[in-house]
């Protein structure tokens, strides 16, 4: 062969051989760039004011239930639907900071201090005898309803976020009660639900969203139970039993999308049967606990599919401490705190 055509096809494989490297490791970054802004939660943000894409979603084996469930609400994850509370709210808890949805929230020290953790095994030590006296107290008489009649400092400024609607006693109540100008209600199962967008179809001052919170996006099977089929548990049931579809979706993802960095929510009040371990860890983790004035939440220690009740509500409270303090409380039941700044 041609010492010349030799050097020539030698050139030219070579050449070939590098762009084709390039091309490769292009296109690999690419993807792995995509898997680094989708893998934990199924979205990617576009921008810090734009609506979250979907990309992946829980899979889970079709079957009939009896809540009547759609093909959406077993393709999608409900967060598609969540719109900005941002321009409805009172001016008055609405940040100036025009950059106020890439603000970066500061994550609380995740370790117990010394003092932290003597108290929170004190908690854990006394739980039992703690947890007959608060929920043998709340459910005397008429004292249950501290739930509705303790937030006087509702208005018709304030925003409130209600996790687990259920039938809407709760959300009846403080609406009748303190006229607020925004409230948010999220309830999974699929028939509380519908009926909650029919008891308050003509109040526009109300949002209704069809899933509820965790630490990560799912869907499962429960079983519908309780004070005629009103409680639920998201520990009962899985793929091969329950009688209705339940959708979670991130805590933190849920915040962003409904633009909680740009305003402080009056109340939040968690109630759903369990999960408000996880929803208070994801609040407390995410750094946006001090976006929520007052929160409000129930605790369900004794089902049995929770992981570590007594050590999670101990620490849950030393960690809340550092930003609330108690307003009231009958404990492993129902309790209330308000952020420290607040007289």
């Amino acid at each position: 062969m041609n010492r010349a055509l030799f050097h020539f096809l030698k050139t030219s494989l070579a050449l070939g051989l590098g762009l084709a490297t390039i091309f490769l490791i292009l296109n690999w970054s690419r993807s792995d760039d995509a898997v680094i802004q989708t893998k934990s939660i199924g979205y990617q943000q576009t921008s810090p004011s734009a609506t979250y894409v979907p990309t992946t979603s829980p899979k889970i084996k079709r079957k009939p239930t009896k809540c009547g469930e759609t093909d959406s609400d077993f393709n999608l994850s409900g967060i598609e639907t969540v719109k900005p509370l941002i321009d409805r709210v009172s001016p008055k808890f609405r940040s100036k900071d025009l950059s106020c949805q890439e603000k970066n929230f500061p994550k609380p020290y995740a370790q117990l201090t010394a003092e932290e953790n003597q108290r929170k095994q004190e908690c854990i030590k006394n739980w039992n005898k703690d947890y007959n006296a608060g929920f043998g107290s709340f459910w005397t008489g008429t004292t249950q309803y501290i739930r509705h009649t303790h937030h006087t400092y509702l208005n018709a400024d304030s925003t409130i976020f209600d996790i687990g609607g259920n039938k809407g006693e709760d959300a009846d109540a403080m609406i009748k009660r303190y006229r607020p100008n925004n409230y948010l209600i999220l309830e999974p199962i699929k028939t509380l639900y519908s009926n909650l967008v029919k008891k308050f179809k003509n109040d526009s001052k109300v949002e209704l969203y069809n899933f509820g919170l965790a630490r990560k996006n799912d869907k499962f099977y429960v079983n519908v139970w309780g004070n005629g089929g009103d409680a639920t548990s998201v520990f009962a049931g899985n793929d091969d039993g329950g009688s209705c579809l339940l959708r979670v979706v991130n805590t933190t993802r849920f915040l962003l999308q409904a633009g909680v960095p740009c305003y402080e929510i009056d109340l939040i009040t968690v109630n759903c049967e369990g999960c408000e371990f996880e929803i208070m860890e994801e609040l407390i983790g995410s750094g946006m606990m001090n976006q929520f004035r007052h929160v409000q939440f129930a605790t369900h220690p004794t089902l049995k599919h929770l992981l570590k009740p007594a050590e999670r509500y101990c620490e849950i409270q030393e960690k809340l401490k550092r930003t609330h303090t108690m307003s009231y409380q009958y404990k492993w039941c129902w309790e209330s705190w308000k952020r420290k700044d607040l007289v």
